[in-house]
């Protein structure tokens, strides 16, 4: 099959730029197969694909047929093997094609791989779906699929400049995946727009129905104001008011206040997903415990001391403050938070894949998030929001994402740094 002039350009994308981004898992880009797949596409119904000629990867923890899951780590990858995941069948039977394997964090935690920041070189793209968020903002793909325990797909999202989608808990099937935490993990999606959100959705989120169009004023956005607003720093937060601001004309936006401590329950987000992690690998850890990262045998180690009525009576914790914050909403009349996506910018580096404790109370809650770019500082790294919705509102969620993108101008600004 001849390449296709957006194709064409991917490839070209990638030959040049790839190098120095590193944000595919080695021998796993694959041109040949990649033109064979389009080829076998077009052969098909293509109404009945509705991603026909829409480009994806997938996080290195997630199977796909024919290539080892190797999760980043220097452990035998025949201990991660498995069926294609779910989510991996959805897109290629809608047509998408797929482009390469995106690196990850090892296991998804924090020790980083060697992905930079497409936006700036010198920073970290985030994780720990580092490969999926600079892929994407490389356009070496239209997106990429990564997960989330605590942040690791809305952060690298943001601090690439792209749009990322965290579900509800449980709208997208974790099979064929090897988890961190199995009752905090979600899949998500990076992608280049919102439109294309619009697109994807539907094929992979579980039960998806499209809501009634809803105006702009019959929206409430609150501020989550308190000890979690409080982690940003000023240039953040400046930036982050600023866009409230322009807000304002077109949708109620109120000030609430989310908890009293935010640190408690980032902590114990890490208490039980910690000892999920060393749960999912104590089959392994003593035999291969000197082939582990720093981070990963640190993590592991902490899980380890954690008992499993610990870990029970942490999750009853977790319960209480996912209702909590339901009711919440509800009671106020909340149709989505909004938020800057981390503290900071994207750190300075790769030795880390930055903050996630702007992150972290949101997978706990298991509310749907989506990231969008508001802007750039002088380093071209980018601004970004959290718009978070009502428990399995993914629908509205997206609805109202799109409508805070028409009012805050989010092309325009996404046309003027690709520019730059």
């Amino acid at each position: 099959m001849v390449e296709t002039k957006k194709l064409k350009r991917i490839f070209e994308n990638i030959e040049n730029y790839e190098g120095y981004v590193k944000s595919f898992v080695k021998g796993t880009f694959n041109k040949n197969q990649i033109l064979k797949s389009l080829s076998d596409n077009h052969s098909k119904n293509t109404k009945l694909l509705p991603l026909k000629d829409i480009f994806f990867g997938v996080k290195d923890i997630i199977n796909i047929e024919g290539y080892p899951t190797r999760c980043g780590s220097n452990l035998p990858h025949e201990l991660f093997g498995g069926q294609q995941a779910s989510v991996v069948n959805n897109l290629l039977n809608a047509g998408a094609s797929f482009i390469a394997k995106t690196v990850t964090a090892e296991f998804a935690i924090s020790d980083p791989g060697e992905t930079r920041n497409p936006r700036n070189l010198l920073h970290t793209p985030g994780g720990s779906s580092s490969g999926s968020g600079a892929a994407v903002a490389a356009e070496f793909c239209d997106f990429a699929i990564g997960t989330q325990t605590c942040g690791s797909v809305i952060r690298p999202a943001g601090y690439c400049g792209v749009v990322g989608y965290k579900p509800s808990f449980d709208r997208i099937g974790k099979d064929g995946v090897l988890l961190f935490s199995k009752s905090m993990d979600h899949i998500g999606i990076i992608a280049k727009s919102i439109e294309l959100l619009e697109i994807i959705l539907p094929v992979i989120v579980n039960n998806w129905e499209n809501c009634n169009e809803k105006n702009d004023d019959q929206i409430v956005l609150a501020i989550p104001e308190g000890s979690y607003l409080n982690l940003a720093k000023p240039k953040i937060l400046k930036q982050f008011n600023l866009t409230t601001e322009k807000l304002k004309s077109n949708f109620e936006v109120i000030k609430l206040k989310l908890i009293k401590n935010i640190s408690y329950y980032n902590d114990l987000l890490d208490k039980i997903t910690f000892a999920e992690l060393f749960s999912v690998h104590s089959p392994w850890f003593e035999k291969y415990k000197d082939l582990y990262q720093p981070l990963s045998k640190k993590t592991l180690m902490l899980g380890k001391k954690i008992s499993e009525d610990e870990l029970a009576a942490y999750l009853d914790e977790a319960k209480l403050i996912q209702n909590y914050v339901q009711t919440l909403m509800k009671d106020s009349k909340v149709d989505a938070w909004i938020a800057p996506v981390a503290p900071d910018f994207a750190p300075l580096g790769l030795n880390t894949t930055g903050d996630y404790r702007m992150n972290s109370i949101w997978s706990l809650t298991g509310l749907p998030v989506i990231t969008i770019p508001t802007g750039v500082n002088n380093e071209n790294l980018p601004y970004s929001l959290q718009i978070i919705g009502n428990f399995g509102e993914d629908e509205k969620l997206l609805q109202i994402s799109r409508m805070i993108v028409n009012n805050l101008s989010i092309s325009k600004i996404q046309n003027e740094w690709d520019m730059n």
